[in-house]
């Protein structure tokens, strides 16, 4: 997979996280480093979820992620995790920013997620260089990035002192939308969106109220949640360029039934669509 690092000086360098008041020098990636140029939004909130906090970051960051939007998100335990999840789940993108070097990402638990978000095309970044001593303390720092990178930050669940609350802070501070998701008032998970709600915090109820309050258009793609595996890899493929049935026997060539069944499901789908060269290609409404 590719890694590398992108200078601040650099094209590749998003411009987003150049306004901010301490943007980092360097940023050392792992996966597609395009995707920092794209239009972003944050997910965050607390590390131990309600079932209501954990259905909805899933289900929002699915929504948003199979609209077009990179779901940003710092792969901690809990609503971060749910995050990167639904975007996945989307077969959408998804940005998660460490804290630590990325060889030495935490938690560990985690590595097998941050592996899927890059097989699946999305990005991990971390201004830490690899190998490098990090401390709790940096997470906090990290915070900065989740929201310079986002137009805006959508906090699900957040207890009264919670990281999520500090990304909110640094996103006031940049500039960018702050969006919370309203809680029982005895919910102890749910005071820190309750205060952001109090200190002027945008209300929303859905995926599609954030990208209103955003201003983007949500995209017409299609939800892959029910397709395996090889179908979203397939999807994957053919995004690049359409493919007749013969080269993509050559890309697979020890799993010739399950391409040919593959590819048959998702016409049938809707999802897939044969041109008239009988190459398959994606449908009108999938991009």
């Amino acid at each position: 997979m590719k890694t590398g690092v992108i200078h601040y000086h650099e094209a590749e360098f998003p411009s987003l996280l150049k306004e901010i008041p301490d943007p980092p020098e360097l940023l050392y990636f792992w996966g597609d480093p395009g995707l920092l140029l794209t239009d972003c939004v944050a997910i965050v909130g607390t590390r131990v979820p309600t079932p209501y906090g954990e259905s909805l970051a899933l289900e929002w960051a699915e929504k948003l992620s199979a609209g077009g939007l990179t779901v940003v998100s710092g792969l901690a335990y809990g609503i971060d995790a749910c995050a990167h999840r639904g975007a996945l789940k989307a077969g959408g993108k998804t940005i998660a920013v460490v804290a630590q070097g990325i060889s030495e990402l935490q938690p560990t638990s985690h590595r097998n997620l941050a592996e899927k978000i890059v097989d699946g095309g999305g990005l991990i970044i971390s201004e830490r260089a690899p190998g490098s001593v990090s401390y709790k303390s940096d997470y906090l720092v990290r915070n900065r990035l989740i929201s310079g990178l986002s137009r805006g930050v959508v906090v699900v669940e957040a207890a009264a002192r919670s990281g999520a609350l500090n990304t909110a802070n640094h996103a006031v501070e940049q500039g960018r939308e702050v969006m919370a998701v309203p809680g029982r008032l005895t919910d102890l998970k749910s005071a820190g969106t309750l205060k952001l709600l109090r200190d002027g915090a945008a209300l929303v109820g859905s995926a599609e109220e954030v990208a209103e309050i955003l201003d983007i258009k949500l995209g017409a793609k299609k939800m892959l949640f029910e397709l395996s595996a090889f179908e979203q890899d397939l999807l994957l493929l053919l995004k690049e360029d359409a493919q007749a049935a013969a080269q993509l026997a050559e890309i697979y060539p020890q799993q010739i039934g399950e391409l040919y069944q593959a590819l048959a499901s998702l016409e049938l789908k809707g999802v897939i669509r044969r041109a008239g060269d009988q190459r398959y290609a994606l449908s009108g409404g999938i991009g």
